[in-house]
């Protein structure tokens, strides 16, 4: 208690400025300590629509540079938004609108639009893959691993469990596993992607491999293409110490300790960094590198016991700066020159002590630079007036908040608390640089694009670039004709061969290149079977097995000439199109086919119609003598006679409705399956065959 007494007092004994170094402006929300949402309609975007003051939204920022939140407390709720800057419209996307919501898993590895996580709070691990795809882990003690997909708007629950406090599994070090899973846990943000679109997860407060509860220090990697974690580095057990080494030099033994950490730094190396984090006894300042190349961390600045942050003033890189122990620092961001900004977060747990000021690392430099915001504690703040950025405003101190950096090389701060239950922050805030204290940057393309996939053989593909910042296109696409293209959207990439397909966009501007590779990204059905059309009399036959057809009758659809079969109305040319379970189509054609062609046994002929017939049909010019005894038969394709009757007169009846009149014999044919049968009629010592097709 007096270590975290003392601390108290040196931080209100700093001196306080609020110099900056660019502009704070109030942009939207409600400058009102928790108000409460503005929803409008679902899926509409609105100025006038926010979420709720909420403490620790989890939060992405999709491809397009649109920010997303989802979760937050108190209450806790599950609504998921989306923020344009370039508009400045919320929208409220999915969710129920109310709090204290359970999660819906539906089954694992399943979209469905049903699905939601549910409450989501107390430090929620987000990541968004290379292909845009949202990623959300525990928060508040869960294992469960979700991904959000925007396009089909559906969640799906992809790994870990659906019960709260579940052990750790993690296996054997640097191996993946199915079984594998990082413990149930909460008060992380530690999480990155790397570049072959991998999920990375660092700590927290939760549950070890023994089941106890504490500060854990684990590294875990999530393969997206295989669904299984694998432990890189780290403790296995809770309250791990830290192992600094030598500053700067990296090493196999180096680790920081178990802790809670909010902050999730990429360099443009692909490095993962963070900074500070509680272990419940210690908040501290250090700043750590892990590197994914060779797995091992460093010690890069900040000191190796806590202490008490130096301000200098504003606009100056020294190493002398220091931001002050934190935590809750959720509010990080990496700019497009590869710095890192932070913004608030809170001290010694337990105390109230809550910052407002912002800061910036180069991790070149490995100096901090202090750009706003006061050195004393629990800041009001001043809101101004909304749109209108002034030298004035200022928000108040927080912790808990998230931020973007955006597309207009600005930062963007949302949400957070000061107190848990009186005070908590519903405003959108953007600080504006200086350009004279931070040099502006240039900002960089960023590859993205969709097509449709999977498609059949001899399918052409489009696809949809969603690049942002980019002015030039290199696309290469293996197995496809043609390979390569240069098109903002290329159209009419032809896949023949049955297969999976690399898809590789280089999109570039004056300002360098970004390289989005997705392995296997095109899937090509197997081909189906193959089809071909065989004539007996006047009735053309495909290969059976497929799941439809459809006959064309000199390149004009037959309408309702869907079964495998066709009898032919007229003389002329017939095709028809076969379409497998993947819903690939292979066709046949035959030509000069002539109708009306029917066979016979004897001497004698005979007509049916209507032929095809769908209830009742009607025998003609049948010759036999009156008075003698005539029998009907019918007889499907394999030979086995399905019906017979006999007429001995004119006033006789079968059982199925035959009745002979005036030389013609009248059939009802309604207990017939739909197919092909030959109809044989016998009298004394003739015998007569016709095809019957029943519709």
């Amino acid at each position: 208690m007096k270590r975290i007494l003392l601390y108290f007092f040196l931080f209100l004994n700093f001196h306080s400025s609020f110099s900056q170094s660019g502009v704070w402006t109030w942009i939207s929300g409600d400058s009102t300590a928790n108000a409460g949402p503005v929803y409008g309609t679902q899926g509409i975007p609105s100025v006038n629509n926010h979420p709720a003051a909420l403490y620790e939204y989890a939060e992405w920022k999709d491809k397009q540079g649109n920010f997303w939140l989802y979760g937050g407390m108190v209450p806790a709720f599950i609504d998921l938004w989306k923020y344009n800057p370039v508009t400045n419209e919320w929208t409220w996307v999915k969710g129920p609108g109310s709090a204290g919501n359970a999660a819906v898993f539906g089954t694992k590895g399943v979209g469905n639009i049903a699905n939601t996580p549910g409450q989501r709070t107390y430090g929620v691990a987000t990541w968004v893959d290379t292909t845009g795809n949202f990623w959300l882990f525990s928060g508040k003690s869960t294992s469960d691993l979700w991904k959000y997909d925007i396009g089909s708007n559906e969640w799906t629950w992809m790994s870990g469990d659906s019960t709260t406090n579940n052990f750790s599994v993690h296996g054997t070090k640097g191996i993946s596993s199915a079984s594998n899973v990082p413990g149930a846990r909460q008060e992380t943000c530690s999480a990155w992607t790397d570049s072959l679109n991998n999920l990375w997860l660092f700590g927290g407060y939760g549950v070890d491999e023994a089941g106890a509860f504490g500060c854990l220090n684990d590294l875990m990697k999530y393969n997206i293409s295989t669904n299984e974690w694998t432990w890189m580095s780290g403790s296995i057990l809770r309250n791990a110490v830290n192992n600094y080494g030598v500053k700067g030099i990296p090493s196999p033994t180096n680790v920081p300790g178990g802790r809670q950490t909010y902050t999730k730094w990429k360099d443009q190396q692909g490095n993962f960094w963070l900074m500070g984090g509680s272990d419940n006894t210690s908040t501290y300042n250090d700043v750590w590198k892990y590197d994914v190349t060779i797995n091992e961390w460093t010690w890069m600045a900040g000191p190796s016991s806590p202490s008490i942050g130096v301000y200098q003033s504003t606009c100056l890189y020294d190493s002398i700066n220091l931001p002050s122990v934190r935590m809750e620092h959720r509010s990080s961001v990496t700019d497009n020159c590869g710095r890192f900004w932070l913004f608030g977060g809170t001290n010694i747990p337990n105390i109230g002590g809550y910052y407002n000021d912002l800061w910036l690392f180069d991790p070149m430099q490995l100096k901090w630079n202090w750009l706003s915001g006061s050195n004393v504690l629990n800041q009001a703040g001043n809101y101004g007036s909304i749109g209108v950025p002034s030298v004035s405003n200022m928000p108040p101190s927080r912790s808990g908040a998230v931020a973007w950096w955006g597309n207009d090389n600005r930062f963007y701060m949302f949400g957070g608390i000061q107190n848990l239950v009186t005070l908590k922050y519903g405003a959108l805030w953007v600080f504006t640089p200086d350009t004279s204290c931070v040099q502006s940057c240039a900002i960089p393309p960023q590859a993205s694009f969709i097509s449709l996939t999977p498609i059949c053989p001899g399918t052409c593909a489009t696809f949809s670039n969603l690049s942002t910042n980019a002015t030039t296109y290199q696309w290469n696409f293996a197995g496809a004709t043609p390979s390569t293209s240069t098109d903002t959207n290329p159209t009419n990439i032809c896949y023949n061969t049955p297969g999976g397909y690399d898809v590789q966009l280089i999109a570039t501007n004056a300002n360098g290149s970004d390289t989005l590779l997705l392995s296997n990204y095109i899937i090509v059905y197997p081909y189906p079977p193959p089809q071909g059309i065989s004539q007996n009399g006047d009735t053309l036959y495909a290969n059976a097995g497929a799941v439809s057809y459809q006959w064309y009758y000199n390149s004009t659809l037959i309408t309702g000439a869907t079964n495998y079969f066709y009898v032919a109305q007229a003389s002329g040319d017939y095709n028809v199109v076969a379409t497998d379970g993947n819903g690939c189509e292979v066709e046949a054609a035959i030509f000069n086919v002539i109708a009306g062609i029917q066979s016979a046994i004897g001497n004698g002929q005979f007509a049916i119609y209507p032929n095809p017939v769908i209830d009742k049909c009607t025998i003609h010019d049948l010759q036999f003598t009156m008075g003698t005894a005539v029998e009907i038969s019918i007889w499907n394709v394999v030979g086995e006679k399905v019906y017979e009757s006999e007429i001995k007169n004119q006033k006789s009846f079968g059982r199925h409705g035959l009745a002979e009149k005036d030389g013609e014999i009248q059939l009802d044919v309604t207990f017939l399956e739909r197919g092909i049968y030959f109809l044989k009629v016998e009298t004394g010592e003739k015998v007569f065959q016709r095809k019957l097709v029943k519709v």
